[in-house]
């Protein structure tokens, strides 16, 4: 594994430009670029991914994933050429957010959506978010809970999966009427 020298990996973190530019992978709806930030970049360029540590933050329109760790993989990672930059070049494909993963998503009138988890994993090719670990979902007062969180962004379509295999892990939620009977 090559890595790059850190004069690199500084430029890249205060221009923020490769990412920003060339990113096409959606943790918002509203696309755009995505924004990222940490206490530190490691750029390992032929892998083509770019790992995120300390306070690792990824911000997208009006949604913002942060993790302990965040690993942002390009296409085209594998700089075979031996040129520099040839691995990060490709937009971004893959994104893994590891250690206290917190998301969370806004839309225009609605509560946002927080959703806690250990790890998250988004893959371009399927437009999909996977959230595992203890699982917490919450939307206003509602709150859901499981061990596995799968969204399809494209389709609109969430599963939450309880954990077979641990007794009492099962999806449990709470959820709260909008018109709420008045208490005197």
């Amino acid at each position: 594994m090559a890595t790059r020298s850190l004069a690199l990996a500084g430029a890249l973190a205060l221009g923020l430009g490769l990412t920003a530019a060339t990113a096409v992978a959606q943790i918002s709806g509203s696309g755009g670029p995505i924004m990222m930030g940490a206490d530190n970049l490691e750029v390992i360029d032929a892998e083509g991914v770019q790992i995120w540590s300390g306070r690792a933050e990824a911000t997208q329109g009006n949604n913002r994933m942060r993790a302990n760790v965040i690993r942002a993989y390009h296409a085209g990672g594998g700089n075979r050429s031996g040129a520099p930059g040839g691995g990060l070049s490709g937009d971004i494909v893959r994104m893994v957010a590891e250690g206290d993963v917190y998301f969370v998503s806004r839309s225009e009138g609605q509560p946002d959506q927080v959703i806690r988890g250990d790890q998250a994993v988004y893959t371009r090719d399927t437009d999909t978010i996977v959230v595992t670990g203890q699982v917490i979902m919450t939307q206003g007062e509602n709150v859901l809970t499981g061990s596995r969180l799968t969204v399809n962004n494209t389709t609109g379509r969430a599963v939450m999966d309880g954990a077979p295999t641990e007794a009492g892990r099962r999806v449990r939620g709470v959820f709260y009427p909008e018109n709420r009977p008045q208490t005197r």
